[in-house]
């Protein structure tokens, strides 16, 4: 993902407007939803396994421990 992960982001830019966090928020629920949906549990939900893509949508990764 070219847009970097949320740690990055946070370290760079220590603030985030109400709308920017919303929106990362959003993104957040959408993707727990997914996973969801299809029955797959996450289990390691942190800054560093959200990453951005070029668009600026959030992406959840490392799925290494994730159990379906």
């Amino acid at each position: 993902m070219q847009g970097g992960d949320l740690r990055y982001h946070i370290g760079k830019y220590r603030k985030f407007t109400e709308e920017q966090t919303k929106f990362f928020v959003a993104c957040m629920i959408m993707c727990l939803e997914y996973l969801h949906k299809n029955c797959i549990l996450h289990r390691d939900i942190k800054p560093e396994n959200l990453v951005f893509d070029s668009e600026g949508y959030m992406r959840i990764t490392d799925l290494g421990i994730a159990r379906v």
